[in-house]
């Protein structure tokens, strides 16, 4: 429970910098000054190297990956609805099953990235859409998700993309 309190403020003192707008005399100003268009500074355009940097922050999709692999976008998501997603949170040892971990405690890896997630996608040889900047509301401040299609609805191509990346992983 808050306890408010009411303090009186007089408004008899006025501000000290406040003065009287009789008093000024027309001599006080001089109108060239008054008059005189001002330098208003254009803003400068970044040199291209930094422009580009700037820009790679902003888009996931333009850091490079550590294996030297490229990524290219895509345009037709419809093609991706069936397949299964998987975060990095799903694989992150220092969380628990309630802090959105999925996979045990022996399959887990400390710090797991999208990337990583998706490199050892890549060397299973399983169709992956990598999505940067896509978020796990879990894990927020780790973003990226991979899209992994799972053929035959049993979870074999999941299970060994998990043991490709435990057995791959970079530590951060």
């Amino acid at each position: 429970m808050s306890h408010a309190r009411i303090e009186e403020v007089s408004d008899s003192d006025s501000d000290p910098s406040e003065g009287r707008l009789s008093e000024l005399d027309d001599s006080d100003f001089d109108e060239r000054e008054i008059l005189r268009p001002t330098q208003v500074a254009k803003p400068r355009a970044p040199p291209p190297q930094a422009q580009q940097q700037q820009q790679s922050l902003l888009d996931p999709t333009l850091v490079p990956s550590g294996d030297g692999t490229n990524f290219q976008p895509t345009t037709d998501d419809a093609k991706y609805r069936d397949f299964q997603c998987l975060y990095p949170v799903y694989f992150d040892k220092n969380r628990s099953r309630a802090e959105g971990r999925r996979v045990g405690i022996e399959n887990a890896v400390e710090n797991p990235m999208a990337r990583e997630i998706v490199n050892a996608c890549g060397r299973l040889r399983l169709e992956t859409l990598f999505e940067p900047t896509k978020l796990h509301p879990k894990d927020w401040s780790n973003p990226g998700r991979v899209k992994v299609r799972v053929k035959g609805g049993d979870n074999k191509n999941v299970q060994s993309s998990m043991d490709a990346l435990s057995c791959h992983t970079t530590m951060v």
